[in-house]
């Protein structure tokens, strides 16, 4: 038994979706992560649960979630839970969290709030109207809007969800028409956040893949619940100290060790 060696302890980063709401009898605003998913994902429990442990450490106090699901998606669940547990299974950090699944709302629910920021989730939650009328009864909401800045962005991203729920329809008439996509500089922010979000994705991936690869022409076939906590890593420095391990480890035992270690 040696002492571990001394680390400064810090954040790694400040979740993007961080925010400060006042609600109405408190005197002090409260922090609120916001966690929006396109379709559900075990990958967004576990990137939670993160999230709330640097902000545990970086604010002393524990946020409010807010975690939107917008689409189903096979049998896969976003399930407001998640756990990690050290590697001998005697230490666990969990966290839980309510989960807004926007089809299982009722789109007449969201109209009757006559809040127009609620609009652009309408097209995502339950309705007997057609796609036209739902639409249509949409853009009569966020036309009485008077700000022409805040009313031209809610028009543009309620397009935008429409046409994630209604696949091949873009309501270009019902939304000011293709100039108004290509104008708005509320599109262009949504493209720069999906542009950061795909290519994070893509680099974890991809390492996660490389990582897997080496490992199988060195070693063979690896059980897959060796690897499981790999599934869970979004770190790229992490991620690539992982893949010079896989490469130059002496055998799966070692890698399992420092996949499974803190260091």
């Amino acid at each position: 038994m040696e002492a571990a060696p001394s680390r400064t302890v810090a954040p790694r980063r400040t979740p993007d979706g961080l925010i400060e709401v006042r609600f109405p009898g408190d005197p002090q605003p409260a922090l609120v992560l916001v966690e929006i998913e396109t379709y559900p994902d075990a990958d967004n429990d576990r990137q939670v649960l993160d999230d709330l442990m640097v902000l545990a450490l970086d604010r002393g106090a524990v946020p409010e979630v807010v975690s939107l699901v917008l689409k189903p998606k096979g049998h896969l669940v976003t399930t407001g839970r998640s756990e990690r547990v050290g590697p001998r299974g005697r230490t666990r950090v969990s966290g839980s969290w309510p989960v807004v699944r926007l089809w299982e709302l009722s789109a007449d629910d969201l109209l009757a709030m006559n809040d127009p920021g609620v609009i652009p989730w309408v097209p995502l939650t339950k309705s007997d109207a057609p796609p036209e009328s739902l639409m249509a009864t949409c853009r009569e909401r966020i036309q009485a809007v008077t700000d022409p800045t805040d009313r031209a962005g809610l028009l543009v991203v309620t397009q935008i969800l429409a046409g994630l729920a209604f696949p091949g329809r873009t309501f270009l008439d019902l939304f000011g028409g293709p100039e108004a996509m290509i104008e708005s500089p509320v599109l262009d922010e949504v493209k720069e956040i999906l542009r950061k979000r795909y290519e994070a994705d893509g680099v974890t991936k991809a390492l996660r893949g490389a990582i897997l690869a080496n490992l199988e022409v060195r070693f063979g076939t690896v059980p897959e619940q060796r690897l499981e906590p790999l599934n869970a890593l979004t770190d790229e420095t992490r991620l690539k100290a992982l893949h010079r391990l896989a490469a130059t480890c002496p055998d799966l035992d070692t890698f399992v060790a420092g996949l499974t270690s803190h260091g």
